[in-house]
């Protein structure tokens, strides 16, 4: 029968699967945001939005669910799957994929005060401003992947000098 042990899982693997874990609450969370105010004489309207992983296009919410995927394999593992190829190789390349995905979705945010991503607002002498930018969920989601890769390649190092070791 296959059950989980939690004495198979090193603390390296916690932090994979707590990557995960913050990766998904992250999604629900702004990932981006942006602000319009309109004032011309009596008439003032302004507007604003966060969006959410899910909503945020391709690169928010895949590299949410490669996170996810990470911790998975690595619990799975633990429940007596075997894999193809070592765990630790599996989440360091989900991990970083992950981080690239996650820079590259936050370099493609809309356009602002002439720039790109949160770099730059807009304020006309008052009868415009308008502001955007990265959200505290993609920061969260930025940091979940940075710890699993992290915490991956040191797993990678870890097997490889005991590999390196003669017996």
């Amino acid at each position: 029968m296959v059950g989980f042990d939690s004495t198979k899982v090193a603390t390296l693997d916690w932090v994979v699967v707590g990557a995960g874990a913050l990766a998904y609450i992250s999604s629900f969370l702004p990932w981006y945001s942006y602000s319009v105010s309109v004032s011309l004489f009596r008439f003032e309207q302004s507007t604003t939005a966060n969006v959410n992983a899910w909503n945020a296009g391709f690169g928010a919410w895949f590299s949410v669910l490669l996170l996810v995927v990470a911790g998975g394999v690595v619990l799975a593992s633990t429940m007596g799957l075997r894999l193809p190829t070592a765990r630790s190789l599996i989440t360091l390349g989900l991990s970083a994929l992950a981080f690239v995905t996650i820079l590259l979705r936050w370099a493609t945010f809309p356009y602002t005060g002439g720039r790109q991503g949160d770099l730059g607002d807009i304020d006309v002498d008052g009868f415009l401003a308008a502001s955007s930018g990265a959200g505290f969920g993609l920061y969260l989601g930025l940091i979940a992947a940075i710890a699993a890769a992290v915490a991956s390649l040191l797993m990678v190092r870890a097997a490889r000098g005991n590999v390196d070791q003669p017996r």
